[in-house]
């Protein structure tokens, strides 16, 4: 994340003054996080979330985080912007790894231009670089809120097509109508 955005809901983890090789934490967002997280998300609002997360350390200096979120939240239609509450469980596990840079990662689409399916695939299977030893899982939290949520709700009962308005097809001039036009001026000169 990039040093000069503030998360909306932070929690941070500094791995080295963790005492146990597995510790379990759990997160709550204050009214006020998730609200700013609504605004983020351009959600009508967020309820609840929580999420009860491990944190295990390897010998190897990685760190998984890993276990349920759940969050209350409610959207608006896409047809007819009313509520739509909906309920968002999911799991949540996250690899860092201190053997990978930022600088090693992708940074725009334009540097995924070019790269063949496997190479995807294996940037998918990446761990997240692991900066300072410092994990935010209220950050981590966000993002899987945020890739978790249905990303087209609609009110229940909505049919979209109730709402689509028929467009009459515009009628256009024949292009041979007028060449027709045009031959019969030339023939009445004549």
């Amino acid at each position: 994340m990039p040093d000069n955005l503030t998360p909306e809901f932070s929690r941070i983890v500094k791995v080295q003054e963790l005492t146990a090789k597995k510790t379990t934490i759990e997160i709550d967002a204050s009214a006020a996080e998730r609200a700013a997280l609504a605004d983020r998300f351009e959600l009508a609002s967020i309820e609840k979330l929580v999420a009860k997360l491990t944190v295990q350390l390897a010998g190897n200096g990685e760190v998984t985080v890993r276990g349920p979120l759940h969050a209350e939240i409610t959207q608006r239609c896409v047809v007819t912007l009313d509520p739509v509450p909906e309920v968002v469980d999911d799991e949540i596990e996250v690899l860092y790894s201190p053997h990978v840079s930022e600088d090693s990662l992708p940074s725009t689409a334009d540097d995924l231009e070019g790269l063949s399916e496997d190479e995807l695939m294996a940037l998918l299977d990446q761990p997240e670089p692991l900066t300072d030893g410092i994990v935010d899982l209220g950050e981590v939290a966000a993002q899987f809120l945020a890739i978790s949520m249905d990303p087209y709700p609609r009110k229940e009962g909505v049919d979209i097509e109730e709402f689509v308005e028929e467009e009459e097809p515009e009628e256009k001039p024949n292009p041979f109508a007028k060449l027709a036009g045009l031959k019969d001026k030339l023939e009445n000169k004549n």
